[in-house]
């Protein structure tokens, strides 16, 4: 593609290159090191909440399944469990849930509250 266009015969109009990036009006030296600083890498404190919880649900899940005593004592207490305390277990998951979505909105605000 040719950075110049023919608007007549012989006159070569205005030639401007789109998308091409404009140079900074000053750089850093590459050798100065007080020019660029590292900074830490960002800990992303959410992410390893919810890692710990899906760690802790699977854990609890492989626990279940591998023992048959504990299979069997699983189904029990499922079995025997009355509709009253299905319900408040059933809350009591989902306020825990809610506290976990809490605890991470607090993490995040925090987290950009630094940056």
């Amino acid at each position: 593609m040719s950075d110049t266009n023919l608007s007549g015969p012989g006159e070569l109009a205005d030639t401007a290159v789109i998308g091409a990036p404009e140079a900074p009006a000053t750089r850093p030296a590459a050798s100065d090191p007080e020019a660029s600083p590292l900074s830490r890498p960002t800990v992303r404190w959410g992410a390893l909440v919810w890692s710990l919880i899906f760690g802790a649900v699977g854990a609890t899940s492989l626990w279940v399944v591998v023992d048959r005593d504990s299979r069997d004592a699983v189904d029990e207490w499922l079995l025997d469990l009355t509709p009253l305390a299905a319900t408040l277990y059933l809350l009591l998951a989902l306020g825990a849930l809610i506290a976990v979505f809490g605890l991470v909105a607090l993490i995040r605000r925090g987290e950009r509250a630094r940056v």
